[in-house]
């Protein structure tokens, strides 16, 4: 294909860019948020590599992820059935995989010229396990003061939701502190300062 190039995969409103490998080859694992699993490959000549593959068993799990592009960074982790952070239960880019089958993804590469990353929350959908994504936005040097921007997207048996995700961040006297966004799989977002 194109050797070392960055690539742009779209999937049911999920943006990220990846590298290709010195082969032109790229390999990764991409969760599925719809059940036909339209996936389009940007190339950098413009070209787009287009492919499906039927997801039958997506009603039986939940997705929520969010995305963002360059200085614009958040986490996402998760807390399942009353899990506090650092308990069993408890789900981030440290601790991926939970007890209870949920688990959670980073997509993009981070070393591209323009990243475009995201990460996916997986839990089942059967009822069982009560999950509740939580995103978290660091004030750092370069983001402190100004607003940063992202998407956040659902996924409930196979149907997508997304909405757009705008935080004003706080001057410079604030750096290291975290925002703390909740309540977001029931459409309320809350803010709080930690």
């Amino acid at each position: 294909c194109q050797p070392g190039s960055r690539v742009v995969l779209r999937h049911a409103g999920m943006t990220v860019a990846e590298t290709l490998d010195d082969k032109g080859i790229l390999v990764l694992d991409l969760p599925a948020l719809e059940a036909r699993g339209q996936v389009s490959v940007l190339l950098p000549d413009a070209v787009t590599a287009e492919g499906a593959v039927e997801i039958p068993d997506i009603a039986q799990m939940r997705r929520f992820a969010v995305q963002w592009m360059a200085d614009d960074t958040f986490q996402l982790t998760a807390l399942e059935n009353g899990a506090a952070y650092g308990e069993p239960g408890f789900v981030s880019a440290e601790n991926p995989v939970s007890p209870n089958g949920g688990y959670l993804m980073s997509l993009g590469n981070p070393a591209e010229t323009l990243p475009m990353l995201a990460q996916v929350y997986t839990w089942p959908g059967d009822g069982k396990t009560r999950a509740e994504p939580v995103i978290e936005a660091v004030v750092t040097d370069l983001t402190c003061g100004r607003e940063m921007l992202g998407r956040t997207l659902l996924s409930d048996n196979g149907r997508i939701s997304s909405k757009d995700l705008s935080l004003a961040m706080p001057d410079c006297t604030a750096v290291g502190d975290i925002l703390v966004l909740n309540n977001l799989v029931d459409g309320t977002t809350l803010a709080a300062a930690n």
